[in-house]
């Protein structure tokens, strides 16, 4: 450096040169050794040159070159200078052959290196799943390219969690790339760009249509409808937070298609993808733009799934199926008990000779057992709101032969009639419908019950405690809760290999008489290894009214006074 340089006072300390090193975004062992205590130094010291040595092969190393560049003409030997333009050269060369780059809209770009802690050649490397971050690029409100991506032909597996990139290149250079994703959270989002409302990205700048190993696509936060892919056949397109069109879906030729709290652009969804298998759809009616109609009817997908929720509205009126579904759930639910209730049409349910299981809430569609497809095997029925039955319907399941699993979380009726081919039920009801006096399922053969009845109501009214709660021969496994029962009769259940009978109500609601089977065996209750502090019997009653009589109590049981009664360990 020619001339005399004014002479400037400079005070290094721990806090400023952590700071540099920092934002310099050095992989592990690229930091620079910090002197720890306080310095005073000028531009020409031997001390300050030999910083910016430090520092500046700090920056070639991370591909900084534009802070290299910066520091490089206040080196004071004429000599050092060359050398480390010379060095600049060689790193700028294996950034272009080795690193990434966000390219600006003026045309710059700024390299990076990707995160590689295990040092794998880029082309042997499988996944990137990290990129430093440019802190410089924060606050400018800038939208990016990402260039470089070719120098990584062996990448499987490629995600970007950076929501300032709205372009990549080199994306068809991937001909092993089998998951890609891609997440813009708005508080990311809101963070990154200081001055623009959150909007999902738009990827129309991603052209994937060359990857044909392409498997998984995972997206949260993007907007899919202008998005190219490949036209083989994917395993799964997942999206989250984003928005899709009807295209978008018939379009991308996945599998296996789940879409959550997403924007529908068309009010009607027509699917006549033949690849799709499983299409799931869970939306929030007060958060997204839904839609009112979905119609598979042409499709070959054999699994459905579509859930709206809302606080006061519900916009599907329609689902049109195909005859190929096996497994199907619809549901949804209104927060607000004062918004009447408005049933989604299922148009085909009952000509589903292949469904085997189905999900639904009565509430949110009405289905009628004469409705069901008689080859069902396992039946849901839940949801939150009222059910919109009345005591004269129907509750004729008989015509089930092959049904094993029923389940019903909303309701039970005087004149429901189960198939004897169930083998597993579970009960938790809040309604009843028609005069309930009893439950008598001494007719059936399930092996497995598990049943809350706690507070039972027929037209807002409690109802009385039951007469009788009987159970058929066959039952191995019982977890009762709740009986709401004057008598329950376990007499016949001479199989019983686990018991749970928990009776909290007290008073009145508390069961008078509980029967178990005669001569019950403690070999036939096995211990339930929990953890290492429990090694219980699978035998246990709990919170028993002490007026309660149990009939056939076995000997081997024991009372701790309380309302417990189980095995004590040997």
């Amino acid at each position: 450096m020619k001339g005399i340089l004014k002479m400037k006072k400079y005070l290094y300390t721990l806090l400023s040169l952590l700071f540099v090193a920092t934002i310099s975004s050095c992989e592990k062992g690229d930091l620079l050794n910090i002197i720890t205590q306080d310095i005073d130094l000028n531009e020409n010291s031997k001390e300050y040159q030999q910083y910016l040595k430090e520092r500046i092969e700090s920056y070639l190393k991370t591909y900084r070159f534009e802070e290299a560049k910066k520091l490089v003409p206040k080196l004071t030997e004429e000599e050092t200078q060359k050398r480390f333009w010379v060095l600049y050269n060689k790193y700028h060369q294996e950034a272009l052959t080795q690193g990434c780059g966000y390219i600006l809209a003026s045309g710059d770009t700024l390299f990076l290196k990707v995160m590689n802690i295990d040092e794998i050649a880029p082309s042997q490397l499988k996944a990137l799943t990290s990129f430093y971050d440019y802190l410089e690029l924060k606050g400018t409100n800038q939208e990016t390219t990402l260039w470089g991506l070719g120098n990584y032909p062996a990448l499987e597996t490629l995600s970007f969690p950076s929501c300032f990139v709205s372009k990549v290149k080199d994306l068809d250079k991937l001909k092993q790339l089998r998951v890609f994703s891609l997440t813009a959270d708005k508080e990311k989002y809101e963070w990154w760009f200081t001055s623009k409302a959150f909007k999902p990205i738009d990827m129309a700048g991603y052209d994937l249509s060359k990857n044909d190993k392409l498997d998984s696509l995972l997206f949260d936060g993007v907007d899919i409808s202008n998005l190219k892919v490949t036209p083989n056949t994917m395993r799964l397109l997942s999206l989250k937070h984003g928005i899709y069109t009807n295209a978008s879906l018939n379009n991308i030729h996945a599998r296996n298609i789940d879409i959550e709290n997403s924007d529908a652009a068309d009010d009607e969804l027509i699917i006549n993808n033949k690849a799709i298998q499983r299409l799931s759809i869970e939306t929030n009616a007060d958060n997204n733009k839904p839609f009112k109609l979905i119609n598979v009817a042409n499709s070959s997908l054999h699994k459905l799934y579509v859930v709206e929720t809302s606080m006061e509205q519900r916009t599907l009126k329609k689902v049109i199926l195909n005859e190929n579904i096996d497994t199907l759930t619809i549901g949804g639910y209104i927060s607000r008990g004062d918004v009447p209730q408005q049933s989604v049409e299922l148009v085909g349910l009952s000509r589903l000779n292949r469904l085997k299981c189905l999900s639904y809430n009565p509430d949110f569609s009405p289905i009628a057992t004469k409705d069901l497809p008689k080859n069902i095997e396992e039946l849901y029925i839940g949801g939150s709101g009222n059910v919109p039955y009345k005591d004269g319907d129907s509750f004729d399941y008989s015509h089930l032969s092959k049904l094993k699993i029923y389940s019903n979380g909303k309701f039970i009726s005087a004149n429901m009639k189960l198939s004897t081919s169930i083998d597993s039920i579970y009960l938790f009801p809040s309604q009843v419908f028609g005069d309930l006096k009893a439950l008598d399922f001494s007719g059936l053969k399930f092996t497995k019950a598990d049943i809350y009845i706690g507070w039972l109501t027929r037209n807002d009214v409690e109802l009385p405690i039951l007469k009788r709660f009987v159970f058929p021969a066959t039952l191995k496994q019982l977890k009762l809760s709740n009986a709401q029962s004057e008598v329950v009769d376990l007499s016949r259940c001479t199989h019983l290999k686990d018991l749970y009978v928990d009776d909290s109500r007290t008073g009145e609601r508390a069961i008078k008489k509980l029967i178990l089977p005669k001569n019950l065996k403690k070999s036939d209750f096995k211990r339930q290894h929990k953890s290492e502090f429990e090694n219980d019997y699978a035998f246990k009653l709990s919170d028993i009214n002490n007026e309660t009589v149990i009939e056939n109590l076995p000997s081997w049981v024991e009372n701790d006074g309380n309302g417990t009664y189980s095995v004590p360990n040997d």
